[in-house]
């Protein structure tokens, strides 16, 4: 596949930025962005518009400290996809997680979910399991 030479993500952004002003928008975020890549978006000159949200991987495996501290200073919000880990990750089945679901009567996706809500992220789990969904 072709690619621009001369394109990078500061110049996707200054167009994703203008798409509230359209009305067919009312805010505009990012997918899996670092803190080193964040930093170069928002001191970027073209940069106008703080990104509303950053959706990355966050779970206790991943925990991601640093990034969900530097959007929270920036007033990004983080959305935490795979909130259960990757992929057949064994994270509920971890002792700690265990033994919390059972000390408080809840499931082990209860707890992780409920852990990552406490970081104030959003958390958005995905299931293909009739019954999860």
């Amino acid at each position: 596949r072709d690619r621009l030479k001369d394109w990078d993500f500061i110049k996707t952004w200054e167009l994703v930025q203008k798409l509230p002003e359209t009305g067919k928008a009312k805010a505009v975020g990012l997918s899996n962005f670092s803190t080193v890549n964040l930093e170069k978006l928002l001191t970027a000159p073209t940069t106008k518009v703080v990104p509303a949200a950053n959706q990355v991987e966050l779970h206790p495996y991943l925990l991601q400290q640093k990034l969900l501290d530097y959007a929270k200073s920036k007033g990004i919000h983080i959305t935490a996809y795979s909130p259960l880990g990757s992929t057949n990750a064994p994270l509920q089945q971890e002792p700690a997680v265990q033994d919390i679901a059972k000390r408080l009567g809840k499931s082990p996706t209860q707890v992780l979910i409920s852990w990552e809500m406490s970081r104030g992220t959003s958390v958005i789990p995905k299931s293909v399991t009739a019954e999860r969904i």
